[in-house]
């Protein structure tokens, strides 16, 4: 398979850990229209910020003790065979009370963009809940926390002029060839509070 090369893009990994176990991944796409160098620098400043965001926005009191943010992930995909440099930050673990939920259980984020269509909508599948994040109905108890996780990410690319955004991968034959883009993120939403299920992680690690 040919190297993954997206002009404007970077690809961010949020890699989550289970008691100490690599347990689940999260792929975001990255805007840098700009001249950002990704670097070691840039990588450390990111998990710095994402992992902090993690107490700050509320997520972590929602997901289990045993779950944790582990590192952060950054690659270059303006050109190709780039390194993926790797935030030496410490892990963030969730301070959730109860039972962890079952592995595959995650709540979706919707990722918006100023277009419509399947190439300009995202999702990320957040793992890691516990059953306080569980609401009596069985649904998800509240949006909000998860919501600002994601929208503080989006800041934290911001910040060092970067930006969230939905990548669509080039297509080869026997599809129609097409470069790959990525185009902007400008609304992150939660659609409803019912759990989805990411059946990869139904047995963790990755």
């Amino acid at each position: 398979m040919p190297q993954l090369v997206v002009a404007n893009a970077a690809q961010m990994r949020l890699i989550w850990s289970l008691s100490g176990q690599l347990y689940a991944l999260n792929v975001l796409g990255v805007v840098d229209a700009g001249a950002v160098a990704i670097t070691q620098a840039l990588t450390n400043t990111l998990g710095t910020a994402i992992k902090g965001a993690l107490t700050s926005s509320g997520l972590g009191a929602l997901l289990d003790d045993t779950v944790a943010l582990a590192n952060i992930g950054l690659r270059d995909l303006r050109t190709p065979n780039q390194f993926e440099w790797i935030d030496t930050g410490a892990a963030v673990s969730g301070t959730g009370a109860g039972d962890f939920l079952p592995p595959q259980v995650a709540f979706v984020i919707t990722l918006r963009t100023a277009q419509a269509g399947a190439s300009y909508r995202g999702r990320i599948y957040l793992p890691g809940y516990g059953e306080v994040a569980n609401g009596s109905a069985g649904t998800i108890g509240s949006t909000t926390a998860s919501v600002a996780f994601v929208v503080a990410i989006q800041a934290a690319l911001v910040a060092q002029g970067l930006n969230l955004g939905v990548l669509s991968r080039p297509r080869e034959l026997p599809l129609e060839p097409s470069a790959g883009f990525i185009t902007p993120v400008t609304s992150i939403v939660a659609r409803d509070n019912v759990w989805d299920t990411q059946r990869r992680r139904a047995v963790p690690g990755i």
